[in-house]
């Protein structure tokens, strides 16, 4: 697997569905009452922003590196049918902004910027770009805000191989595989299912996508939500790279808070935002690294002049 493959798993897989399962609100504030689900109105539209930051703190044989990365979507949020049952709605992704920084590497992709200078043609980063424009169908319980499909994760992909194609005919696009992945309905599911989650009277447990294909609790308390490892539990385990030269990765120390806002705008998703923080300890060929993940995201609604 190479760096760039996996530097989009992780914005992607891992740490975007990790991260999608925070939101902050207030600690000493009492909890919001929790609301009865979504009151979607066929050709209502909202517009929002998600945005991302996230700040790797790395540790292996006395060198220490940090690097920060953000990304964020602008999207339209459309109902496109309603019933009390079942939702359809459309999101179109707008504009993709992306960074990433650190010692040696200052990288920056914008779907807003015309001509060579958007970044298309960073090596890491740049294949974000293909998200502009993407269109994805979410099939939603209105009262839960649980999504039971998301279409259009393929488009992205055949974006992906056309900007990123394979250096020799007949050879596969060498993101393919990790774009598959990251933009599977299940894994675009996990994202948008915590994304427009809504308030319930009971803990709740939220799958880790691969390659942990684990599980935290997220326990409510109103509009309010903290975020744990299953009772009993303090890491989870998982590979990265099998043999012949395995990498093994444990996640502990997950500490996490959030809560959403329940005031909706015309039966539309109030918005949230939150933090997250664990630690990943990788071995590979013996040598241990430690990472530090501090996460902080939101998910707001905008005004058309924004």
């Amino acid at each position: 697997m190479t760096y760039r493959s996996l530097f989009l798993n992780v914005l992607f897989g891992l740490s975007a569905s990790v991260c999608a399962w925070s939101g902050d609100a207030a600690t000493t504030a009492p909890p919001m009452p929790v609301v009865s689900g979504y009151q979607f109105i066929v050709g209502t539209n909202q517009l929002y922003a998600y945005s991302l930051k996230q700040t790797v703190s790395w540790n292996s044989a006395g060198d220490a590196l940090t690097y920060q990365s953000t990304l964020m979507w602008k999207f339209l949020l459309t109902v496109v049918e309603a019933t009390p049952e079942r939702a359809v709605l459309e999101a179109t992704i707008l504009r993709v902004q992306a960074t990433h920084e650190g010692p040696g590497s200052r990288r920056l992709v914008d779907s807003g910027i015309k001509g060579e200078q958007n970044g298309a043609d960073d090596p890491l980063i740049g294949h974000l770009l293909a998200l502009g424009g993407a269109v994805l169908t979410l099939v939603m319980n209105p009262t839960t805000g649980h999504i039971s499909d998301v279409r259009g994760g393929e488009a992205i992909v055949v974006k992906i191989n056309k900007q990123v194609p394979a250096l020799i005919a007949g050879d596969s696009q060498p993101l393919d595989a990790a774009a598959k992945a990251a933009f599977s309905g299940e894994a675009l599911g996990r994202i948008w299912n915590q994304l427009l989650a809504q308030p319930r009277d009971t803990s709740v447990r939220v799958p880790l996508g691969p390659p942990l294909n684990g599980e935290l609790e997220r326990q409510w308390q109103g509009a309010q939500f903290t975020l744990l490892l299953p009772t009993g539990t303090d890491h989870l385990d998982a590979t990265l790279v099998g043999d012949p030269t395995p990498v093994a990765v444990k996640l502990s120390a997950l500490t996490g808070k959030g809560g959403v806002n329940v005031n909706l705008k015309n039966g539309m998703p109030g918005g949230s935002k939150g933090e997250l923080g664990f630690l990943l300890t990788f071995n590979a060929l013996t040598q241990p690294v430690g990472q530090q993940h501090l996460m902080n995201w939101e998910f707001v609604p905008l005004t058309l002049d924004r």
